[in-house]
């Protein structure tokens, strides 16, 4: 059976410092409870299955440049 095309997305969103926190709690329980996580980025929903946290690659990057920080963390998986 011949592997579905997946389409490249890059969505942003600027949010305030309780959709941040409300993100990284769902974001938690999740990744607790090893549930899926669903999100929404500019009104478009995304689902990180539970399997992404199992098989996942962690990262955590803190940047400065040119006198701006920048703290990162990243989830990536197949």
């Amino acid at each position: 059976m011949a592997e579905r095309m997946m389409q490249d997305i890059e969505q942003k969103e600027q949010v305030d410092r309780a959709q941040f926190m409300e993100l990284m709690r769902r974001f938690q329980q999740g990744l607790e409870r090893n549930q899926d996580f669903e999100i929404s980025v500019n009104g478009e929903n995304y689902t990180i299955p539970a399997t992404a946290f199992d098989s996942g690659r962690f990262r955590v990057e803190y940047e400065i440049d040119d006198g701006e920080y920048e703290f990162e963390m990243t989830l990536k998986w197949r």
